[in-house]
């Protein structure tokens, strides 16, 4: 199973203290965020992954071209790097073998291998994708930024995902199992003009095609501004 990591968009929200290296290019304890993913990925039993690269492209290919890593690593390119991430998973399609079930996580989300394993252990049988679900809504650190979601507790279907829901029961982590088959709904929304990753989710929960995976007690931080990179490094001990 290959995991797609999205590494193409300019991280403006950072810009302030990144000096315009690529969000997965930033370094957390010491190591890139590319870094602690590889380590997830490894302890997981994933061996390859897919950069979805776009904007400052050329770090990220000489950062990898330099060093060496115990993972076998492709890249594509998303010429729309502008445009909302789900353009960037579609880049990704001629990477993944056809049929195979694949992995979607963000680069500049910080979370450990046991993390990783619930989803890429979850079940697919019911549904075409899963997303990792924090039910510990109220330890949040960006509640405003945060992807919010209604999963219904019998079936674990997701019911709604939006930024802007006002009530919810869980948040998107930012890691997603996949069917191979979610690259046509990617496709279906994108020639409906919608082109990030939840749209293309709504098109599933409106077919009950949306599961959410409980993350139980695992941490993960949304590492997209100032903010954030501060709070981790003052709680280190909590992400360890």
């Amino acid at each position: 199973m290959k995991l797609v990591i999205i590494a193409a968009g300019r991280g403006s929200r950072l810009s302030s203290i990144s000096n315009g290296i690529p969000k997965i290019l930033i370094e957390v304890f010491n190591q890139t965020l590319l870094e602690h993913l590889i380590e997830n990925c490894v302890s997981a039993g994933i061996s390859e992954i897919v950069i979805v690269t776009g904007h400052k492209s050329e770090m990220i290919h000489d950062y990898i071209t330099k060093n060496e890593f115990n993972i076998n690593i492709e890249l594509a390119y998303n010429d729309d790097w502008d445009l909302p991430n789900g353009i960037s998973v579609l880049a990704s399609k001629n990477n993944i073998p056809k049929n195979y079930d694949f992995m979607i996580s963000m680069s500049d989300h910080f979370y450990n291998d046991e993390l990783l394993l619930k989803i890429k252990n979850s079940d697919l049988s019911n549904t075409l994708v899963n997303v990792g679900a924090d039910y510990k809504t109220n330890i949040i650190h960006d509640p405003d930024d945060a992807m919010k979601l209604i999963i219904e507790k019998r079936s674990n279907l997701v019911s709604a995902m939006s930024k802007d829901l006002l009530i919810y029961n869980a948040v998107d982590c930012g890691l997603f199992k996949c069917k191979y088959e979610f690259f046509s709904i990617l496709q279906e929304a994108k020639d409906n003009g919608k082109y990030s990753l939840s749209d293309a989710c709504n098109v599933l929960i409106n077919n009950q095609d949306l599961g959410g995976v409980n993350i139980d007690d695992s941490l993960w931080l949304d590492i997209d501004t100032p903010e954030a990179l501060v709070y981790i490094n003052k709680n280190r001990k909590l992400f360890e």
